[in-house]
């Protein structure tokens, strides 16, 4: 029961908070209402205990780096491990220091106004796989999303400039976004956009392009090429509510592709966005079949969390609050199945539960 008591503070404490900044006239205690949202999810990412897919690896390569063994990691990672080490600070810093910059530049990519639904999408989504398990790929995508979001304004060298920082500390994701940069210069008619996800969807569902391409994928980069006899990453994804949940995912993207023009008149930034949610939902398509692809879908989950807000803040009172209801409970209720398998004994790839903390449950590591 306090694990679910935990997630679900964190939830909605943090939501309310975001709705009063979003809505304070004050400019101080807009200020105020903001960091508690930040701190709220920050302080239970800051202070957990062997929650997460690769915790205890964390820790290990933090040792192993510590005792000047080559550990085969990106280089501002293995810094970033050295630098705590050096300061003789405990090694719970390393993930207090990928959990502050995850939430710093995905609180930084929310537009103002959906602010609070926002970051509601970015906990029941994003936070328990990013903030826990990834940590460096969430450090990476929230970095590069906050970037992307301000590409009109910097431009493309400022974007490079970016990739390159965010290639030390996760060069796949890095990567990925380099090579969708072609994205931003392209505005893809609503119908062919449409007709592409249905379409994929229907062909990855019937066919072995899935196979194909994660083949592909696995020649480019060796290093990745156990996952072709990975059970884990090679089968079908387990999902939410069977077939039902990515037919309700997908439902709500044909709609914001529909009205992708309406959006775009309103939200100028929206452009680039609604260009690399689409690339998060094939990506989506293709995870179904192969789990591997996952890791690329959440490479751009935070540009799709943003084109929610877009779309559902692009409509007036009424449908909007019959948009953030649905939309809301639909992933509130996976939120809920994914604290409910995220334990050991279900499935540790996304072990979330129970929820323990340095503090009460800590044993040495050493």
């Amino acid at each position: 029961m306090f694990t679910y008591i935990v997630y679900n503070f964190i939830l909605f404490a943090s939501t309310v908070s975001a709705y009063l900044y979003e809505n304070s006239k004050l400019k101080s205690l807009s200020i105020i209402f903001y960091c508690i949202a930040f701190f709220i999810p920050f302080l239970f990412l800051a202070i957990r205990y062997d929650i997460g897919t690769d915790y205890q690896s964390y820790i290990n390569y933090f040792y192993r780096i510590a005792s000047g063994e080559d550990v085969p990691k990106e280089m501002g990672y293995i810094w970033i491990n050295q630098l705590i080490d050096y300061f003789v600070i405990d090694v719970q810093w390393l993930f207090i220091f990928f959990g502050f910059f995850y939430l710093f530049f995905a609180f930084k990519s929310l537009p103002k106004q959906g602010f609070a639904f926002g970051l509601f999408l970015l906990i029941t989504i994003s936070y328990l796989y990013e903030g826990f398990s990834a940590i460096r790929q969430g450090l990476v995508i929230s970095m590069l999303t906050y970037v992307l979001h301000n590409i009109d304004e910097k431009g493309f060298w400022n974007y490079l400039v970016w990739i390159i920082i965010a290639s030390f500390f996760h060069l796949v994701t890095a990567f990925l976004f380099l090579m969708a940069y072609p994205l931003v210069k392209i505005k893809l008619h609503k119908y062919i956009s449409i007709f592409l996800v249905i379409g994929l969807f229907i062909a990855i569902q019937f066919t072995h392009i899935a196979e194909n391409i994660f083949a592909f994928g696995a020649s480019i980069f060796p290093k990745y090429a156990w996952y072709l006899n990975s059970m884990q990453y090679a089968s079908m994804a387990k999902t939410s509510f069977g077939l039902f949940g990515p037919i309700i995912k997908i439902s709500i993207v044909l709609p914001i592709l529909f009205f992708q023009d309406k959006i775009i008149k309103k939200f100028q930034k929206s452009k680039v966005m609604i260009n690399f949610a689409l690339l998060y939902i094939i990506s989506y398509i293709f995870h179904l079949k192969i789990s591997i692809f996952g890791r690329v879908e959440h490479a751009f989950v935070f540009t799709y969390i943003i084109v929610m807000v877009y779309f559902v803040y692009t409509f007036h009172k009424y449908s909007r609050a019959f948009m953030i209801f649905f939309m809301g409970l639909f992933y509130y209720l996976m939120f809920m199945r994914y604290i409910v398998n995220g334990t050991l004994e279900i499935d540790n790839d996304v072990y979330v539960n129970p929820y323990q903390t340095v503090i009460f449950d800590r044993v040495g590591e050493r």
